[in-house]
């Protein structure tokens, strides 16, 4: 098995460690990934200086590491959980956001010329009991209601149109999503934002950021940098040089595998309209073919917040056979593993810190919504206030008491999920 992320056969990274940082900037972004990258091209394109710092290789984080699996993202708290916390315009306005976001990356990638492997698939969510289906019966009404016909359920004597698995008991088709190379998404920033004149400087992380009278200083292993503004687009990677931000994320650990090549009879059959792929289990799982069809890619939390990619192989391995039984012989080919950033409402931020601007707790759910975010940022920071408004503005990013951002109890709560999945 190899250890990288199977995107990256497609779309290598690049490993060029640069020895030159400008000295002044209008705009200094920490973090290049889709949020990152995405905020830097609009402010670019206005006619900003922009320069983006990446602590490790480009695209090493979430980035290029997730699924590639697009869709609104709803929020984890339901609809009424939403109008509980936040009122019934601010929920329907999120719900009715959210439902673009997919749309809105197809646009981008058209616009800019990015060909990532993008499909327009729609997700199946099969319920693995009689209870879940009918909960998310509940759920997909209020929502259609919300946001329109966004979703219709499979009843169980119908799975068979979605699924090969005889696991569920029906489930959901969610007409929105879709699926692309996250890798290839990646390189494509990378290249449009070269080309709107926006400095990456890889391998430099942030070591020290200091707030000025006239911006701020950053110092980096190549010097300082003077920046009129900062935006954090650090996400799960948030380090100790930002400690209010990083009391707010929690950094879980997601990992995927990918089985060697599937007989084209066998994936027709269990994934007959290849579409995204998950299920209600508490431990979440999320499968998909790969862009060419021939294997699948099947994701999961992984074995403990550290990397471990045999127990992570084999504990996602398991997962898939109890919804596939008939590839318990079917061989990996590459499992890798990467941090995904939660927050304790269940929600994404955008906003601004003490003079820093910021985007990240994607919860999960990040390629549409990330790039969607530093776009909205960066027309914030440019003071267009029509441009940058979104219902997720002024969510109060909440943190815990003594939580410093290292989740330690997660391992237990997911011990936990884990023995409820097993009753089930």
């Amino acid at each position: 098995m190899k250890h990288t992320p199977f995107w990256w056969e497609d779309a290598p990274r690049e490993t060029t460690i640069p020895e030159t940082q400008p000295a002044k900037v209008d705009v200094a972004i920490i973090g290049a990934g889709f949020s990152g990258l995405n905020t830097a091209i609009i402010l670019a394109r206005a006619g900003c200086s922009v320069v983006v710092f990446e602590a490790g290789q480009l695209g090493e984080g979430a980035s290029s590491r997730n699924g590639g699996m697009l869709g609104p993202s709803f929020h984890k708290l339901g609809i009424a959980g939403l109008i509980n916390q936040y009122g019934k315009e601010t929920t329907h306005g999120i719900l009715r956001e959210s439902i673009g976001f997919v749309d809105f990356l197809a646009d981008f990638l058209t616009s800019k010329n990015i060909d990532a492997d993008l499909k327009h698939t729609g997700r199946f969510q099969g319920a693995l009991r009689q209870s879940h289906f009918e909960a998310t019966q509940k759920r997909i009404d209020g929502l259609n209601q919300v946001c329109g016909e966004i979703a219709h359920m499979i009843q169980p004597k119908d799975q068979h149109l979605e699924t090969g698995s005889t696991r569920f008991t029906g489930g959901v088709v969610y007409h929105m999503d879709a699926g692309l190379n996250p890798a290839k998404y990646h390189n494509g920033l990378i290249d449009v934002a070269r080309k709107a004149g926006v400095i990456i400087v890889p391998y430099t992380a942030v070591q020290n950021l200091a707030k000025t009278s006239n911006g701020f200083n950053l110092t980096t292993r190549l010097g300082r940098v003077q920046a009129d503004q900062v935006a954090i687009c650090t996400n799960a990677y948030t380090g100790k040089e930002l400690p209010w931000f990083r009391k707010r994320v929690l950094p879980l650990r997601s990992a995927i595998i990918t089985t060697e090549p599937i007989p084209s009879d066998v994936m027709a059959r269990l994934m007959p309209k290849s579409r995204m792929y998950g299920d209600t289990r508490r431990m979440v799982a999320y499968y998909r073919p790969s862009p060419d069809g021939t294997c699948i890619i099947f994701g999961g939390r992984a074995s403990s917040l550290r990397d471990q990619p045999a127990a992570n192989a084999r504990n996602l391995h398991r997962s898939m056979c109890e919804i596939y039984p008939e590839l318990k012989d079917t061989g990996i080919s590459h499992v890798w593993s990467g941090l995904v950033a939660y927050t304790f409402d269940h929600a994404p931020h955008i906003g601004q810190h003490n003079g820093m601007d910021y985007a990240m707790g994607y919860c999960g759910s990040g390629v549409a919504r990330s790039s969607y975010f530093g776009q909205k940022l960066a027309y914030k920071m440019l003071g267009d206030a029509e441009k940058g408004h979104t219902y997720f503005d002024n969510l109060d990013f909440q943190t815990k008491p003594l939580y410093s951002g290292n989740p330690w109890f997660m391992p237990m709560v997911l011990g936990w999920h884990r023995f409820m999945d097993r009753m089930i």
